[in-house]
C-alpha cells in the first residue's frame, strides 16, 4: 500500500516535495490555508521568480549551523535545479550576479507548472484548508483541519516562516513543532530595510552602487558592494538586504549598530581626493553642490554640501578637499529598526537544525515527521538562493519520506 503523505503548506519546497514524493509512488496531499497556492513565488524576484543561482555554496547561507544545508544544496545543485524545472517545461535565462529566471519572466509559470506536475501525478490539493493541529497516533499522524481530520504515515511541515504576512505567513509551523518538542530559535527578519535615526527625506529616491559596511557595538560585521537606495525611512537595495539580516539580529539583541557607506568605492580615497583638486579648476563660482554635481546625484550632492560651512568651490582649500573625501567614503548612519516581518523577503531563525537529520530533513524526534524551507533555521542571500533552498530541502524530503 503506497504511503499516505500530507504535506502542510502548497509553497515552494512543500510543491517539489509533493511532485518528489508522488513519482516514487506515494499517495499525497497538500494542504494550504490561503485561497492559492504558491503566493510566495509569484511575489518573488518582482515577479519574475528568480528560480536559483548559477553559485549556489554553503558561504550564501546562515543559521545557527549554516554547514546544515551541504547535503541538500550538493544533492540538488544548480544543475539538478535547471534539469528538474526543464522537465516541468521551465526554461531559464541568467540575470546580473548569476541569477536564473525563467524565459517567460514569469513567476506565475513556475506555479503554473508546478501544480500542474503535482496534479498529473495525483497530488491532491486541500485548499483554502488551514491545519489546526498534528497528534502522533502510533505510528500514524492524525491532521486536523477546519474541514475535519485526516490519517498520514508522515508528515511533512513546509509552512515558512513569519516574512510577508500579507501572503498568509504565519508561526503555525512552529507551533506544530514545539508539540512534538522541538526547539526554536526566535525568528527575526533577514533580507529586509533599514530605518536609520538621520533624516534622509532629502535623497529619497536616489539609488547608487556603493558599498555598505554594518558596525556592531564598533566592531564591521559585513561589508558588501551593491545597490543602494536612500529612502524616507532609511535604507534599502540589494546591497542593505544582503547586511541586513546582521543589522536585525543585533537590534533584537539591544546592540548598538551602525552602517558606513562608502558613496563612491570604485575611487580610492588619494583618487578621489586628486580629481576633486583637479575639479577645482572647473569651479568658476559655482555652490560647493553646483560643483559637486555632475559627479554625483544632484540631490546627493546637496545633502554633503549641507555639512560644509564652505558654500563657494572656489573657496575649498586642502583640509576641505580631504574632508570632502571622507564625507563621501564614510557616510555614518544610526540603524535604528528594521521594516520588521511585514517588508522582509525571509526569515532567520526557526526550528532548530540540531534537531533535524541533514540527509533528510527528517526530524530526530519523532519518525516520519520532516520540516522543509523557510521554516527551519536556514536563511539565505538575496539572489536566488532562499528559493533553491526551499526546493533541495523539499527534494530531499521528497526522496526520504516515501
Amino acid at each position: 500500500m503506497p504511503e499516505q503523505i500530507a504535506i502542510i503548506g502548497a509553497g515552494a519546497s512543500g510543491m517539489v516535495a509533493a511532485i518528489t514524493a508522488a513519482r516514487s509512488g506515494a499517495k499525497v496531499r497538500v494542504y494550504e490555508k490561503n485561497s492559492k497556492i504558491g503566493k510566495k513565488i509569484l511575489a518573488t524576484g518582482n515577479g519574475r521568480c528568480n528560480i536559483t543561482n548559477k553559485n549556489i555554496a554553503t558561504s550564501n547561507y546562515h543559521g545557527t549551523h549554516a554547514s546544515f544545508v551541504n547535503p541538500a544544496i550538493n544533492r540538488f545543485n544548480t544543475a539538478a535545479c535547471i534539469a528538474f524545472f526543464k522537465e516541468l517545461g521551465i526554461e531559464m535565462f541568467e540575470g546580473n550576479n548569476g541569477r536564473l529566471y525563467p524565459k517567460s519572466h514569469q513567476s506565475s509559470s513556475v506555479v503554473e507548472l508546478l501544480r500542474y506536475e503535482c496534479e498529473r501525478l495525483g497530488v491532491r490539493f486541500m485548499f483554502p484548508c488551514e491545519v489546526t493541529q498534528i497528534q502522533a497516533d502510533h505510528d500514524r499522524f492524525i491532521i486536523s483541519h477546519q474541514e475535519g481530520q485526516d490519517k498520514a504515515t508522515k508528515v511533512l511541515i513546509a509552512t515558512g516562516g513569519l516574512a510577508m504576512p500579507t501572503l498568509g505567513s504565519c508561526d503555525s509551523g512552529y507551533k506544530f513543532a514545539q508539540a512534538f518538542g522541538h526547539s526554536i530559535i526566535k525568528p527575526y527578519a533577514s533580507l529586509v530595510q533599514l530605518e536609520t535615526k538621520e533624516d534622509l527625506a532629502s535623497i529619497n529616491g536616489v539609488k547608487i552602487e556603493g558599498l555598505i559596511e554594518i558596525l556592531v557595538d564598533g566592531r564591521s560585521v559585513m561589508r558588501k558592494h551593491d545597490d543602494i537606495l536612500f529612502t524616507n525611512y532609511g535604507i534599502s537595495g540589494s546591497a542593505i538586504l544582503d547586511v541586513s539580516r546582521h543589522a536585525s539580529w543585533a537590534l533584537e539583541h539591544q546592540k548598538k549598530v551602525k552602517a558606513k557607506i562608502d558613496l563612491v568605492p570604485e575611487y580610492s580615497k588619494e583618487q578621489l581626493k586628486n580629481m576633486l583638486q583637479k575639479r577645482k579648476k572647473y569651479s568658476h563660482h559655482k555652490s560647493l553642490a553646483l560643483w559637486l554635481d555632475g559627479f554625483i546625484n544632484s540631490k546627493l550632492a546637496k545633502f554633503i554640501a549641507r555639512d560644509f560651512s564652505v558654500k563657494n568651490a572656489d573657496h575649498l582649500n586642502t583640509k576641505d578637499i580631504v574632508s570632502l573625501v571622507y564625507a563621501f567614503k564614510n557616510l555614518q548612519l544610526t540603524i535604528t529598526g528594521t521594516r520588521g516581518f511585514k517588508s522582509a523577503e525571509v526569515t532567520a531563525g526557526g526550528i532548530n537544525t540540531d534537531e533535524i537529520h541533514s540527509q533528510s530533513m527528517e526530524s530526530k524526534l519523532k519518525k516520519g515527521l520532516f520540516f522543509t524551507g523557510e521554516v527551519l533555521d536556514i536563511d539565505g542571500d538575496c539572489g536566488g538562493f532562499n528559493l533553491h533552498w526551499a526546493w533541495a530541502s523539499g527534494y530531499c524530503a521528497g526522496k526520504n519520506i516515501v
